[in-house]
């Protein structure tokens, strides 16, 4: 079990319950890693392991309980989580699913079960079992229960976010103090070797995301592993984390410029940091992703740089390196005490360089507080 009390999740099951009774739902069928862990405590990376499914079923009413492959019972009893029947896996003419099917059936007919079925959620289990379950149980309806859940986990407990915030203060410490630890002679392999072991000196569990990019002026994505690439004079370079602590999340990234950097990027680099600040006067409880999103697009978004490609500007952050909301024009989503965000604009130099920061946020009762340190107002420059 991870470091939090009891408390925290009997908290979350109780809320879970409220939310069914609201929902009309008689109970959910929990498998994604992110969200078994969110309702039970468990702590392991065996999910990394696709070849067994896990069942978590919270019900109105009933105690929560698992069906799980017998490798995990002994990890599992040491969480809340004490009703747990077990089969011999892997086996797969029956990976749990005859046991399932006997829980979902206690339920009165024409119940509303849920599962994972909607946007940012996914189910950990063979599609052919699911769609089996659905075709023999017809008695009963098979229902989306991603509001029921991101619900809850859009606003962050105390525990949460003493975690993220943690993870956040490591981050930044090794990003501060990154520019004295690399030269223009390091490929980005090197680089990005060098930020992971400090990570984990400064006490990060795992280093879970780590994105890395570099050019002339600017980068042409910001999802790829670092590369044998070497840092030459004028090249720009890009990385993005995501370490955790306990399970919980940082993502923020930082660019360090190498010798002599070009005035069209400084200033794009200029313009999106200011973009941010504007933006963060804007931040409190009550306002919408979209208008944060406008915030931040209007005041990066002109006749010469009017084209980006990498869509939203900031998404929720916890258990998932992204989790709802999105910071994006479509969606109304308000912005509620104790959730945590990213902001995360990004400027088209060319059809083929960008530039991209990203801070995170948590919001308090009447503004935010930075989470991230404040990437550096001008552009870190390494000679």
């Amino acid at each position: 079990m991870n470091d939090f009390p009891k408390e925290e999740f009997t908290n979350r099951i109780s809320r879970a319950q409220e939310s069914l009774e609201k929902e009309n739902i008689e109970a959910i069928i929990v498998t994604s890693p992110s969200n078994f862990r969110y309702f039970s405590g468990l702590n392991s990376n065996f999910w990394e392991s696709p070849t067994r499914p896990w069942f978590l079923i919270i019900s109105r009413k009933d105690p929560i309980r698992a069906i799980i492959p017998s490798i995990g019972s002994t990890a599992l009893e040491k969480t809340i989580v004490k009703n747990i029947e077990v089969w011999q896996s892997p086996n797969p003419k029956d990976e749990g699913v005859s046991l399932l099917k006997k829980i979902i059936k206690s339920f009165p007919k024409n119940s509303n079960i849920g599962f994972e079925l909607n946007n940012e959620t996914h189910l950990r289990m063979s599609v052919q079992d699911f769609s089996d379950i659905r075709n023999e149980l017809l008695d009963y309806n098979f229902v989306d229960a991603g509001r029921v859940i991101w619900t809850l986990r859009k606003i962050k407990s105390i525990n949460e976010i003493h975690n993220i915030s943690k993870i956040c203060s490591i981050a930044s410490k090794v990003f501060d103090s990154f520019p004295e630890k690399i030269n223009s002679k390091m490929t980005e392999r090197e680089i990005t070797a060098i930020f992971k072991r400090e990570l984990i000196n400064e006490g990060a569990d795992y280093i879970l995301y780590m994105a890395c990019a570099s050019g002339q002026g600017g980068y042409d994505q910001i999802i790829n592993n670092p590369t044998e690439k070497k840092l030459n004079n004028g090249d720009i370079l890009i990385i993005d984390t995501g370490s955790t602590i306990n399970g919980y999340f940082c993502d923020f990234d930082r660019n360090f410029g190498f010798g002599e950097i070009n005035k069209t990027s400084l200033d794009a680099y200029k313009k999106l940091w200011e973009a941010i600040e504007i933006t963060l006067e804007i931040i409190k409880p009550g306002i919408s992703c979209s208008d944060i999103y406008s915030s931040l697009s209007k005041n990066i978004i002109s006749k010469e740089n009017n084209d980006s490609n990498v869509g939203r500007m900031g998404h929720g952050l916890g258990l998932q390196l992204t989790e709802p909301p999105s910071i994006m024009s479509n969606d109304k989503t308000l912005i509620e005490k104790n959730m945590i965000i990213t902001l995360e604009p990004s400027i088209q130099i060319n059809k083929a360089k960008m530039l991209v920061l990203e801070e995170n946020i948590l919001i308090t009762e009447n503004g935010y507080k930075l989470l991230s340190t404040r990437t550096p107002e001008k552009l870190p420059i390494i000679n």
